[in-house]
């Protein structure tokens, strides 16, 4: 634990952070703890004594650990970034910029987050503490959270005193630090395979649990509604601290753009939005009117509307990767033709247009006709960008029209964008892979816990019937054996039918931020899941009245 990293990472000095955050946080706890048992001293007895006073301790946990959290965030924010970082670096050195100017430029860039602060304070320690480049990064490297960053600033500050040519090693550090992004890329994915199999054994143990809360009220006669209201909580707390783990390990790399400018796309996905909630409105209207579906398959039906969102979303995301794999041979066409025309990126588009780039070809176009306005070029580049609807497209493209501004080699810039571009690419297909098989995983899930779930109630709903109908001796009573009367069994059913809901919705939502999609996307598993529940729910209801014969 590096106590320096972690408060450079929060940027406070420790004095500050006891002050302001770990004091107020644990004096918090023990006034609550004193609170609780003033103010409620009967709310805890027995065993359950002592949850109050863990409040303390957990907040003395929090404002210890924070700062660590805090050093893994920035850690990730900078490891995320580094291959677009080196990209940039490396090709505005093509066009022989001053090595300090280089960090300047970097640091400007606010979509890098803190590892802009980080390059900033390499920039300020030359400028303002007049150090020299090399001592600057070999004392941010000892203070910078990320691993990947910090070698990286070393093996630079050795370049550097060693009168290595800054572009040489700039373009042999794209190697090095793309293979150091894909063997993190490759860790995560590992993670996401690890997560999948812990995921499945959490709700196998969970499907047990609901299991036995809805028998266990035959036995014992405890509370059928409290048990399973309990189940339910656990559930779905389960689900979101899952959701949460797997979005911390999975890599940022988002698919979608992350401009504000409005494109045809967006406009249409964001319509779709209204349209499938009218569809809603009117499906729940039919279904309450014709009044015959069972409520699972009735609850589906009207969510299925939903469909519309994600049938969109993936339309315009499946465009999206189309655009990402035709254009690395894009911008290394572009880049080559520029060169050969003396820099000339406008009469190098104008080569480009008789080429076919798949689906980027209409983008091309729409790029050149914009760039031949002479009104704004960076303009132009800016709305080519959005309309590929690209996160990698956009900021690589940025960096290419930057680089080749400052006077950079068109040629080397091109095929350096695009053999890192081509890198990101393939990582993604491995990314798309096991999100691909998540999915199938968590449609059979879905199966299971619905299976299991109503062939328990279907199980406790005949005992309580068959057993009310049974005579007993005189003095004794069916009381003294099995508890008939557990409550009301559609309430019981309805709260199963919220847990498949929940779970649907999570599982949904668990698989595109493994994919890294946009979150629209999930409506489309959503309702699918929604429909296994469902079908299951009837399916299972209807074969466990058969079987036993009380159909």
């Amino acid at each position: 634990m590096d106590f320096k990293k972690a408060f450079n990472a929060l940027e406070m000095e420790p004095k500050a952070y006891a002050k302001k955050v770990a004091l107020p946080v644990v004096a918090f706890g023990f006034i609550f703890s004193i609170l609780i048992y003033t103010l409620l001293p009967g709310l805890f007895t027995g065993s359950t004594q002592m949850i109050p006073a863990l409040i303390p301790v957990i907040c003395i946990g929090f404002a210890f650990y924070y700062p660590f959290t805090a050093l893994g965030g920035k850690a990730a924010q900078i490891d995320n970034n580094m291959h677009y970082y080196i990209t940039q670096m490396g090709a505005i050195s093509t066009a022989e910029t001053p090595r300090l100017d280089i960090i300047k430029i970097v640091s400007k860039n606010e979509s890098y987050k803190f590892l802009a602060k980080e390059s900033e304070k390499i920039y300020n320690l030359v400028t303002v503490w007049n150090m020299s480049l090399s001592d600057a990064c070999r004392f941010s490297s000892k203070r910078t959270p990320s691993v990947l960053y910090e070698d990286f600033l070393d093996r630079f500050a050795h370049g550097l005193e060693s009168g290595e040519d800054i572009k040489a090693f700039l373009a042999a550090e794209q190697n090095v630090v793309m293979n150091e992004y894909e063997s993190m890329y490759n860790g995560a994915l590992y993670a996401i395979e690890v997560i999948k199999e812990l995921f499945v054994s959490l709700i196998m143990a969970l499907i047990f649990l609901a299991s036995f809360a809805v028998i266990m009220p035959v036995i014992t006669g405890m509370d059928a509604v409290l048990l399973m209201g309990v189940v339910v909580v656990v559930f779905v707390v389960t689900d979101l601290v899952m959701i949460t783990f797997t979005k911390s390990k999975v890599p940022k790399d988002p698919i979608w753009q992350q401009t504000k400018i409005p494109t045809k796309a967006k406009t249409k996905l964001y319509q779709s939005i209204p349209i499938s909630i009218a569809g809603c409105i009117i499906v729940a209207i039919a279904v309450m009117l014709y009044g015959k579906l069972e409520l699972p398959i009735a609850v589906a039906a009207i969510l299925t509307p939903l469909t519309y969102i994600g049938h969109v979303a993936k339309k315009v995301e499946k465009d999206i990767k189309r655009k990402d794999e035709n254009y690395p041979s894009f911008i290394r066409s572009l880049g080559s033709s520029a060169g050969a025309r003396g820099g000339l990126i406008d009469e190098a588009l104008k080569s480009l247009r008789i080429h076919d780039f798949g689906p980027l070809t209409k983008d091309v176009n729409s790029l050149f006709k914009r760039i031949n306005t002479r009104v704004d070029k960076k303009k132009a580049w800016e709305f080519f960008s959005a309309n590929t609807g690209s996160n990698l497209i956009q900021r690589f493209s940025a960096m290419f029209v930057e680089a080749t501004n400052l006077g950079g080699q068109p040629e080397v810039i091109g095929d350096m964008i695009a053999t890192n571009f081509h890198r990101i690419v393939t990582l993604r297909k491995k990314r798309y892979q096991s999100a691909s098989s998540l999915v199938g995983v968590m449609y059979g899930l879905t199966a299971g816990i619905g299976f299991t779930l109503y062939i328990s109630l279907g199980v406790v709903d005949l005992m309580q019937d068959m057993f009310t109908t049974v005579t007993m001796p005189d003095g004794m009573g069916m009381g003294m054996i099995l508890n008939t009367d557990i409550g009301n069994m559609e309430l019981l059913s309805a709260m199963v039918l919220f847990i498949m809901l929940a779970h649907s919705l999570m599982s949904a939502l668990l698989i595109r931020f493994v994919d890294g999609g946009h979150i629209l996307c999930s409506m489309k598993d959503f309702v699918i899941m929604v429909w296994i529940s469902g079908i299951s729910a009837v399916f299972t209801t209807s074969g466990v009245a058969s079987l036993l014969g009380t159909a």
